[in-house]
């Protein structure tokens, strides 16, 4: 399998996109509200609608879920780890470092359900989708924290205005609603 040819376009896209930002008339002004959209509705939205449409078996899934979790613990732990490494935390304020850790563990999922598709399918998809499920909340968690410490603003007040958070779990909601209507 050529793994480069597999890859090349998606992050031709994030090369694209950061070109348009950096040297066009499409700046920061332009994508700031492109973010916005996408991370208050469009992403919600897909993530609700993924969650209700996707069929899962808790039995067949729950070996690759917890897999995900302990990865998705994994790469906070060690992200969060880095701010007492003495050689490496004199360099980063601690506002830095909570926007950093982000960046470890939060912004893969787009990529991921790319290369997934390409590499195994729509199967590939589906297991990526239950991956992404479970782990959206514990990564948005682990996001929130640090930045809610940070600016002295109670944990619970910032999750609830997570959209992620609130898509999963409103998604989580309808699957149940619509699992005991069945029934």
């Amino acid at each position: 399998m050529n793994y480069p040819q597999l890859l090349i376009p998606d992050f031709s896209l994030i090369l694209l996109g950061y070109l348009l930002c950096r040297f066009t008339a499409l700046n920061r002004t332009v994508w700031g509200p492109i973010e916005g959209l996408v991370y208050y509705f469009l992403f919600p939205v897909l993530l609700f609608y993924s969650i209700i449409k996707t069929p899962i078996e808790l039995a067949t899934a729950s070996s690759l879920m917890f897999a995900g979790l302990t990865l998705g613990v994994s790469a906070i732990v060690l992200a969060y780890s880095v701010a007492y490494l003495p050689f490496v935390n004199r360099y980063f304020t601690s506002s830095e470092h909570a926007s950093s850790c982000q960046i470890a563990f939060r912004f893969n999922s787009f990529i991921g359900l790319a290369i997934t598709d390409r590499l195994l399918g729509a199967s590939g998809v589906q297991m990526m989708a239950v991956i992404i499920g479970v782990c959206v909340p514990l990564f948005n968690i682990a996001a929130v924290w640090p930045m809610a410490r940070h600016s002295q603003k109670p944990i619970g007040a910032e999750l609830i205005k997570n959209p992620l958070i609130l898509a999963t779990l409103c998604g989580l909601m309808a699957r149940y609603s619509q699992r005991l209507t069945i029934l």
